[in-house]
């Protein structure tokens, strides 16, 4: 089961980054490049903590971690000023096994979506990352047919999955090939900084 952060305090610094799992073929004789897609483009977070009490969100956030290098983390994906307002209790549609584009239901009538909005995706307990690439409203009924997403998705999703579109969080492993080092100083103080990638 992931380990949880908790969302106070929150960072004082955050950098999104992809893992881009396509590539680009490039000809050895000048011809035309080409673009090579492929399933398992994913999200990571590069996190800064403020100064943390020692003995108190200090020791706390240090546990969490060290739990979570052994399993997953499961922390809030950082919106800053964008409000998603009231989605209500947003839910795949229909069953899907790939591609860019979910179904969905159980949205507040007339709730936008907008190009560029992180979500995430619950399925089989795990979380995925998600973004919208285009502006869509939902139907009196709640109802978006066809809402386009990046990048493809990377796991079979089925009716009644949950989308976590008013507080997206991300999963996965912490700083996965690196040491895990946090900083004590003489005024008791805790520094932290890590990363956290998705794992699937």
């Amino acid at each position: 089961m992931a380990i949880t952060l908790p969302a106070d305090p929150a960072p004082n610094g955050a950098t999104p980054f992809l893992r881009d799992f396509g590539g680009v073929l490039t000809p050895s004789l000048g011809g035309p490049e080409l673009r090579i897609n492929r399933v398992g483009t994913r999200f990571g977070l590069r996190v800064t903590m403020p100064p943390l009490l020692s003995d108190e969100a200090g020791r706390l956030f240090v546990a969490r971690l060290l739990q979570a290098r052994f399993d997953r983390l499961l922390m809030e994906w950082p919106l800053l000023d964008f409000d998603p307002g009231t989605p209500g209790a947003p839910l795949i549609s229909a069953a899907v096994s790939g591609g860019s584009v979910i179904g969905i239901k159980g949205l507040a009538a007339g709730y936008q979506v907008r190009e560029g909005q992180f979500f995430s995706i619950v399925h089989g307990g795990r979380r995925y990352m998600h973004m919208f690439t285009a502006a869509a409203t939902a139907s009196g009924a709640g109802v978006i047919a066809a809402a386009t997403i990046f990048p493809m998705l990377r796991s079979n999703l089925a009716v009644n999955d949950v989308l976590e579109i008013a507080k997206p969080m991300i999963e996965g492993n912490v700083l996965p090939g690196d040491e895990l080092s946090w900083e004590l100083d003489v005024a008791r103080l805790v520094g932290l900084a890590f990363s956290v990638v998705e794992a699937a």
